[in-house]
């Protein structure tokens, strides 16, 4: 009968010593991912996640060339170096310059030109890759006559 009166809680110190230890592993834990995160901000691949375009128009002008019209609606400027139709890489230069990238201010406009073979009435998946390395696909439709 003795036993059973005789239960102590957790000792006051020994809670106290577990809740510092309890924090320490959650703030080391943050710490890591923030320093991270900022190495990726230095670096510049964590400003990728501020990259926002939309292609507004894809117009098939005949059945060799396209015109994407591009708009930059997120943070930070858009560099595009890479087109992809249908998972196969194809050249393409900016609207008025014979570049093969383009800049897209904040806010901005842009139209690139690609000459490539069409089929009439066929859905084509458009990829776009940033030197940041973020990608953006649509897929649209070419018509059914020029």
């Amino acid at each position: 009968m003795k036993l059973l009166r005789s239960r102590r809680a957790v000792s006051p110190v020994l809670t106290t010593v577990i809740m510092i230890l309890v924090v320490i592993g959650g703030m080391s834990v943050a710490f890591a991912y923030f320093t991270g995160y900022v190495k990726d901000f230095q670096i510049g691949r964590g400003s990728s996640i501020m990259e926002l375009i939309c292609m507004e128009d894809v117009w098939f002008q005949d059945e060799q060339t396209i015109r994407i019209a591009i708009y930059n609606y997120g943070k930070v400027e858009v560099k595009i170096v890479s087109l992809y139709i249908d998972n196969i890489l194809v050249a393409f230069q900016a609207d008025n310059s014979s570049e093969n990238f383009i800049e897209i201010p904040i806010k901005g406009h842009g139209v690139i030109i690609v000459d490539h073979s069409l089929i009439e009435n066929t859905g084509y998946r458009f990829k776009l890759v940033t030197d940041r390395g973020s990608i953006f696909e649509e897929q649209h439709i070419s018509p059914s006559v020029w």
